[in-house]
Order: C-alpha cells, then structure tokens, then sequence
C-alpha cells in the first residue's frame, strides 16, 4: 500500500508540471505571465534604425536576364566536309566549349543547323573576345555578329554561303 500511496503522489506532482506550475505556484517567466506592453516600451531600437535606412541601400538586381548571340558558321567544304556529320560536329563544339570554359568565360554553344553553332552569352562586354576567338578557329568559316557578318583573315565573303547551307540541310534532314 506504501508504494501505491508513493506512486499516487508522484503522479499529482507530475500533473501539477505539466500545467506549468510547481509545488510553490506559477512560474513568473511563463510566456502567459509576460506584460508584451511593458516589454515593447523598454526594447531599444536605436541601433536599428541605422540597418533599417541601409536596407534601402541594397543594389536591385533585374531577373530578367539579357542573353546575346554569335552565330558561328564551320566550314563543311572539300577537307571539312566530315563536319556535315553530327557527331564530328559535336567534337568541334566540345573542343570550343573547354577551351572558353578553360579561359573562364561562361557560354552556352547550341548545334542549331548543318555546320551551324549559335553561341549565349550574358555579359555584353566579352562580344569582341569571342568574336575574335571564332575567327582565329581555322575550322571557322564565317560568323555573324549583331547581323554583321565577319570573316577570317582578310577574306570578304564565306567559302559555302548560307544559302548553300540551308539547302544541303533541306535535302539531309536525317543527320541532324
């Protein structure tokens, strides 16, 4: 009968922890005991008031981003005729895209036609960098930059031009 009389009593005590309170009243830090008024009127803000007018200071930046192009056109005439096929065309984009990515510069280069790649990029500043990169690319035929087209060298015109291009890619749709 003792230890059921002990187990009785444990059992009340537990009871009056769980509502918050001891064996001597409620506890005075209780969230429920707290004057919010009180405790609003003594914090200091002082310090922030300085951080709040920074907040303003914060450069915007737009989410929209602005992606430009270079249109690279290969050559696929007489020796460089391999790279009418896609998987030869590929291993030429790849060899571009690690040597721009060695050099830190951050390009996206899509296959979009026979012989043709289209290089984005963001940051407008690197336009004449890879324009120069391409036309040092003996593999290059011609790009066209800002619907300006630009040769190697001291040429004036493309050894295959796009018209020629667009057809030979007309007629061999499968190699895409």
């Amino acid at each position: 009968m003792k230890i059921f009389g002990i187990f009785v009593l444990l059992l009340i005590l537990q009871l009056n922890c769980l509502k918050n309170k001891t064996l001597h009243g409620e506890i005075e830090h209780h969230v429920t005991n707290r004057d919010f008024n009180k405790d609003i009127e003594e914090l200091d803000l002082n310090g922030l008031e300085d951080d709040i007018a920074n907040i303003e200071t914060v450069p915007y930046k737009d989410a929209y981003m602005h992606v430009s192009q270079i249109t690279i056109f290969v050559r696929i005439d007489g020796e460089y005729h391999n790279y009418t096929k896609n998987s030869e065309l590929m291993k030429l984009g790849d060899k571009f895209m690690t040597m721009l990515h060695n050099a830190m510069i951050n390009v996206q280069l899509r296959k979009s036609g026979k012989g043709i790649f289209t290089c984005y990029y963001e940051n407008k500043d690197i336009k004449e960098d890879l324009a120069t990169y391409f036309l040092n690319q003996e593999e290059v035929d011609f790009i066209k930059v800002d619907f300006e087209d630009r040769f190697p060298g001291k040429r004036k015109r493309p050894f295959m031009g796009t018209n020629m291009r667009y057809t030979n890619e007309s007629l061999n749709m499968d190699e895409l």
